[in-house]
């Protein structure tokens, strides 16, 4: 019968104390994971259109304003989503979704800003271009090493593996730019 069937005690992990409560931290993770290693490659593609410095740090930094933009958009409609999905829409629309996006927004825009400083500074389009990328590695690996460490995991493998999927953005970005270069002349 079942009442015969031996229980097998539950392992329960305790809680851990996350930073800023679990909807804001995981939207500044996502917020530096989310993908400011896309305008690193897209600014290493265009590197390869020939194009003016300043007309690489211009389009660069609109690619970063749209994609801190799009990053929070999608935090805070899929969050929104899923509640009215599975009936649990929240009352307070704003706390619930719209300071999670703008948490994101803030967090990318601002990382994002620390990554591009070298193409602000450094008039060499590509070593500028090479240290913003090394910058936006460090950041990742960073990230990735704290959500790791924070979350009991494996720290060093969590960094490893952000830091891996920015190189992969970069090398898209950059080859993409070369080949279009290529197509164009």
């Amino acid at each position: 019968t079942i009442s015969s069937i031996p229980k097998i005690p539950m392992r329960r992990h305790p809680r851990k104390h996350i930073p800023l409560g679990a909807d804001n931290f995981l939207s500044v993770l996502e917020g530096i994971e989310g993908g400011f290693a896309i305008f690193v490659g897209i600014v290493a593609g265009l590197y390869f259109q020939n194009i003016s410095h300043d007309l690489l740090v211009i389009t660069g930094l609109i690619g970063l304003v749209v994609n801190a933009f799009n990053s929070s958009a999608v935090r805070y409609a899929s969050q929104h989503y899923i509640d009215e999905l599975d009936g649990h829409e929240k009352r307070s629309k704003f706390h619930a979704y719209f300071i999670p996006a703008f948490v994101e927004f803030l967090t990318y825009a601002l990382v994002s800003l620390i990554a591009v400083l070298p193409l602000l500074l450094i008039q060499d389009s590509l070593n500028a271009i090479i240290l913003t990328s090394l910058v936006t590695l460090v950041i990742l690996y960073a990230a990735g090493w704290y959500r790791g460490r924070l979350l009991g995991r494996h720290a060093v493998r969590d960094g490893l593996e952000l830091a891996g999927l920015g190189i992969a953005i970069i090398i898209v970005g950059g080859t993409a730019g070369w080949l279009l270069a290529g197509m164009a002349g």
